[in-house]
């Protein structure tokens, strides 16, 4: 069977047609691993502008009719037509325009899907349902006032568990995200940031917890009131490898509600799992 360009071999095409039509050609290095793809690719399907001693030479010198040449081979296979850009597409979209399959192209089946959770159960088909798989681009930001993103999913499916106090009325409650959800749920917060809305993060109060906290973007943190927090934390909830974090925490200037916060973390080396909160009264810190 003859070979398939890899999308990564398509890729370095598409990205360097636009260079060898504006140059009328253009010198590329054959240890290069793409190039050395696209020319085996050349001489399996017997390319009469491709030499055979190619691979042996340095240099290789592309030019429009043999880019041209390659297109038009792929779309006589029906092998993906390097010149398309499936990085937008969906998967099923993208597998109409060749017969050959190839997952890795186009958008990833959960590359926009998040895990939300409703403010109360809802009941659909009969059952009673709290939290949602869906497109974030399918809300309205626009229609809520603060986005909550819980870090654990065992906490996210029992947040009624826990007493939480925001003063808004409408609350887009998300889980951050494992392998499935973290792509989802980043593209979401990115979008969200840019409203300049309220963004407040509930995780562990931990090394990984706080800096998520700080550095990604969140303006508050869902903890116990200080002096609560004080008679609950314990090194044994602050582990080993964790310790890499609290450097840059350290550092980190924050608001003056947040530094006691930060100091118990980083001084005296105690942490709280978001799990141990339950019971508490929960409420946002801001963080600067």
């Amino acid at each position: 069977m003859l070979p398939v360009l890899s999308p990564a071999a398509c890729r370095f095409l598409r990205q360097l047609s636009p260079k060898v039509l504006a140059a009328g050609r253009l010198k590329k290095s054959t240890r290069q691993k793409s190039v050395q793809e696209v020319l085996c690719w050349c001489l399996a399907h017997q390319l009469e502008q491709v030499p055979g001693n190619c691979l042996q030479r340095p240099d290789f010198y592309f030019e429009p009719a043999l880019l041209q040449q390659i297109a038009a081979v792929q779309q006589a296979l029906g092998h993906p037509d390097y010149r398309l850009d499936f990085s937008n597409q969906s998967r099923p979209d993208a597998a109409l325009q060749s017969q050959i399959e190839q997952k890795s192209i186009g958008i990833k089946p959960r590359q926009a899907r998040i895990l939300l959770r409703l403010p109360q159960p809802q009941r659909l088909a009969g059952i009673a349902v709290q939290e949602l798989d869906l497109d974030w681009q399918q809300l309205s930001l626009p229609d809520y006032e603060a986005l909550l993103v819980v870090e654990n999913l065992d906490c996210f499916y029992q947040l009624e568990r826990f007493a939480i106090e925001l003063p808004y009325q409408h609350i887009l409650i998300v889980y951050r995200g494992d392998r499935h959800y973290s792509s989802g749920c980043k593209a979401l917060k990115a979008a969200w940031l840019s409203l300049q809305k309220p963004t407040i993060y509930f995780g562990d109060f931990d090394g990984k917890g706080v800096s998520i906290a700080l550095h990604e973007g969140y303006q508050a943190m869902l903890l116990p009131a200080f002096a609560e927090l004080q008679q609950q934390v314990s090194a044994a909830m602050l582990p080993d490898k964790q310790l890499k974090f609290l450097p840059a925490t350290e550092q980190h200037p924050t608001s003056p509600a947040f530094q006691p916060y930060q100091q118990l973390l980083c001084q005296q080396l105690k942490g709280l799992r978001q799990q141990q909160m339950q019971g508490m009264a929960l409420a946002p810190v801001l963080l600067s």
